[in-house]
């Protein structure tokens, strides 16, 4: 099966005066038809601005995506316009990602408009129906944002993705901002809209335990590059990378008689206007090596789809 989604040795550099901050430095990764896929790590490590280049939001510095075999770095602007229907993004903020002068009637008929794809009865069919899947009532149309919950803002944010029937869907932490239980009623909603309409998803989040709901297989990244990947479930049961192990150590237990031993992890990441020679976490890992500082490990064949990229 070919990947709907392929990047390639992507890289993305923003200046910053006269130096340059590398905020994506090497990513590599496929993402198959109706695959969930997380892309986990620490704040500022990359996955956001990952997400934004691979949907052209950004350019990229460096490096190819492919969708459907069609390189979108290599599109104009208005080639890269007609392939903006399958490629589609949720945003973290619903508060900020929703024009609060637009009804939700014309939020959703927008991109309806923009890629010809209906007016007048078949456009308001489609706006109705394309509420009642995301668990909204279409006579929710007529309102406008600040009208509406903030888990009500999110379906309409995922609503507005979808609409066009896209391929391919980059999920931006679409939960962070929610209650628990709204959380939770969202990401059952995110499941049964991939099994339904068969899109595919690169779901970034910071909740781990949402990842491994939702995704089937998990990136790590620290740093602006890929440092652990494979199955969801070799990933937590069998985290080999030092900081992967960390980051899985953190996450919260609801059984409060169960015991874990969290990894702490010394020091803070390197500055990204000063990206060290070799391994990136290298001042921080309990195993590390003189070997490690001379430059960074590839990533390796672990065996069952699981890489990682650690010298031990």
């Amino acid at each position: 099966m070919e990947p709907v989604i392929r990047i390639e040795n992507l890289q993305k550099a923003f200046h910053e005066g006269r130096a340059l901050i590398w905020a994506v430095n090497g990513v590599s990764l496929d993402i198959y038809p109706g695959e969930a896929v997380g892309l986990v790590g620490e704040s500022g490590c990359g996955k956001t601005t990952t997400a934004r280049c691979l949907l052209r939001l950004l350019e990229p510095t460096k490096g190819r995506v492919l969708f459907q075999g069609t390189d979108l770095t290599a599109l104009k602007s208005r080639q890269m316009r007609t392939q903006r229907r399958h490629l589609q993004m949720v945003f973290q903020d619903p508060n900020s990602s929703l024009n609060p002068r637009f009804s939700i009637r014309r939020t959703l008929a927008e991109p309806l408009h923009l890629h010809g794809l209906g007016s007048g009865k078949t456009a308001q069919a489609r706006l109705e129906e394309t509420m009642t899947r995301v668990n909204l009532e279409p006579q929710m149309l007529g309102r406008y944002p600040h009208q509406l919950s903030g888990g009500q803002k999110q379906r309409v944010g995922i609503a507005r993705a979808i609409i066009t029937e896209p391929r391919f869907v980059a999920l931006d932490e679409p939960t962070s901002s929610l209650d628990m239980s709204i959380r939770i009623q969202v990401l059952s909603l995110l499941q049964r809209l991939q099994q339904q309409l068969g899109m595919a998803y690169l779901f970034i989040s910071h909740d781990l335990s949402a990842v491994r709901f939702l995704c089937s297989r998990i990136f790590v990244m620290y740093l602006g590059r890929v440092i652990e990947a494979g199955p969801a479930d070799e990933i937590f049961d069998h985290p080999t990378h030092p900081y992967t192990q960390a980051l899985l150590s953190a996450i919260p237990i609801p059984d409060p008689k169960t015991r874990r031993t969290r990894i702490l992890l010394e020091g803070e990441p390197p500055s990204l206007f000063n990206l060290p020679k070799g391994c990136g976490f290298y001042d921080r890992c309990r195993n590390r090596k003189p070997s490690c500082a001379l430059e960074p490990p590839a990533l390796r064949d672990a065996g069952g789809g699981h890489f990682v990229a650690c010298g031990e």
